[in-house]
Formats: structure tokens, sequence, C-alpha cells
């Protein structure tokens, strides 16, 4: 289960991936303008883009995964239903945390993860069959934070 729960939140850390910290991404985009005499605007606009294209392909595999176990029996159509709007529950709260420092990021990550596992054992789904998909999520992850600007 503790795994399960690392994964539906690592899942939901690529589309908060947008939010990248400042002591590490935007380092990457500045040395690349400059390095190539780019517009940084320009660079930071391909990285959004990429993330933003990674990140439908990653919900994209999630929604077949979720039909598949609905399909073979595993799960049914409610629960599919249920595990959705969990996941954009905690999508919604790990937006509200782009702006946050690392240390209250870490601690929300915790509580979220705390959250789920108690969350899962309630509506009757069997979290090993939703593993082990979202493999390397935690890439959008570094040093425990979510990477990005913060606007």
């Amino acid at each position: 289960m503790l795994v399960l729960g690392v994964i539906l939140v690592g899942l939901l850390s690529v589309s908060v991936a947008s939010a990248q910290d400042s002591d590490d991404y935007p380092s990457i985009v500045q040395k690349i303008a400059e390095k190539f005499n780019l517009n940084e605007a320009d660079v930071q606009a391909v990285f959004v883009e990429d993330r933003e294209e990674h990140y439908a392909e990653m919900q994209a595999r999630w929604s077949e995964r979720l039909d598949d176990l609905v399909n073979d029996g595993k799960i049914t159509a409610e629960q599919k239903q249920v595990i959705l709007d969990k996941h954009e529950e905690m999508h919604n709260k790990m937006e509200e945390w782009k702006d946050l420092n690392v240390e209250e990021r870490h601690e929300k990550m915790h509580a979220l993860h705390d959250e789920f596992k108690t969350w899962a054992e309630g509506p009757g789904i069997d979290l090993p069959l939703l593993g082990p998909f979202g493999r390397g999520f935690m890439r959008g992850f570094h040093k425990g934070y979510m990477m990005g600007t913060n606007n």
C-alpha cells in the first residue's frame, strides 16, 4: 500500500512539475540561454512544453490502465471514478504548493501520502492492482521537492 500511495502521489507530481525550484531548474534555463545566446523565456517555454507533453502522455497511460482494470473486472467503473476523483483532489492540493519552500513542500508531501494511505482503505480498491504504473515518478521531484520556478 505504501508503494501505491507513492505511485499516485508521483503521478501527480508530474502535473505539478511546472513549478520548478529556484535553486535548480532556472539555473539550467539560464545556462542554456547564455551558452547558446537564446532568449531565456524561449528556453523556459521549451521546458514547459516538454513537461506538459510528458504529463499528457502519463495521463493517457493512467486512464488506459484504469480502463483495462475495469474491462478485466478487477475494479468497477465506480471505483475507477473514485480513483480519478481522488487523483484530481490530490492534484489540486499539490498545485497550491508551488510557492512553498522545500521544507514546507516536503512536509505537505508526507502528509498527503499519509492521507492517501488512509483514504485507500475506504473504497475497497485493491491497491496493488494500480502498480507498478508510474515507475520513475520521482523524476518530478528533486531532493524531495517539486522542481520549478516559484511564480
